[in-house]
């Protein structure tokens, strides 16, 4: 399949635009000493006890846009997400904010878990699940 795609596109003259490997960019000067509680459980057995966070990029017309999302392990539904056209914390926080708002979860039983992105260390980030009493988890 693989070439015959590869085919059609060399005769329609299409060419594909890969983006480059993202780079692994540590927190800078923001500490990340935030332990992984996670420790690649993927499957747990309750709901709305296990969240996972993560920024993708997608290119449209108009240059790149972020789009963050929130997925519960228990349900691997995505119970948040937000889009932004910059990948910070307030994109971050925004997208927690609407998926604590959506799923309604008793967030004192809640940990969050994502990379070490720095959208994730910032203390705005920090900071919303602070208040909400969620416990942070990262990893690599």
């Amino acid at each position: 399949m693989v070439f015959k795609v590869e085919k059609l596109m060399r005769e329609a003259g299409v060419v594909a635009k890969t983006p480059k490997k993202p780079h692994y960019y540590p927190a800078g000067n923001e500490k990340t000493n935030i332990p992984n509680f996670l420790k690649r459980e993927f499957n747990p057995e309750t709901i709305n006890t296990h969240w996972v966070g993560d920024v993708t990029y997608i290119i449209n017309f108009q240059g790149w846009s972020y789009l963050a999302t929130v997925l519960d392990l228990g349900t691997k539904v995505i119970v948040g997400y937000a889009l932004s056209k910059t990948p910070d914390a307030q994109l971050a926080k925004q997208v927690l904010i609407n998926a604590i708002e959506f799923a309604l979860p008793d967030t004192r039983e809640l940990m969050f878990h994502s990379d070490q992105g720095v959208q994730y260390s910032a203390n705005l980030f920090k900071n919303c699940l602070e208040l909400h009493s969620i416990t942070q988890s990262m990893s690599r």
